[in-house]
């Protein structure tokens, strides 16, 4: 997930000091910014109100699919 790795970067904080701000182990923080891991959505609430990333592309990082097309 760019957008958490970028936010993790500006405040110059490290994947232990990331994930203890989250209340997470360093594993799942990382399988997160892998991309190999989606959040909870109680996870990406609290991520969404720290960063301002939204909590549907924490929850969808791949994106949305509109399958209710015509």
């Amino acid at each position: 997930m760019k957008e958490l790795r970028e936010f993790q970067e500006s405040l110059d904080l490290n994947q232990r000091q990331m994930a203890r701000l989250l209340g997470i182990s360093e594993s799942y923080l990382s399988e997160i910014l892998a991309g190999r891991k989606t959040p909870s959505k109680k996870l990406a609430r609290k991520i969404s109100q720290m960063t301002g990333i939204s909590i549907l592309k924490l929850l969808f990082p791949q994106g949305v699919q509109d399958e209710a097309r015509d």
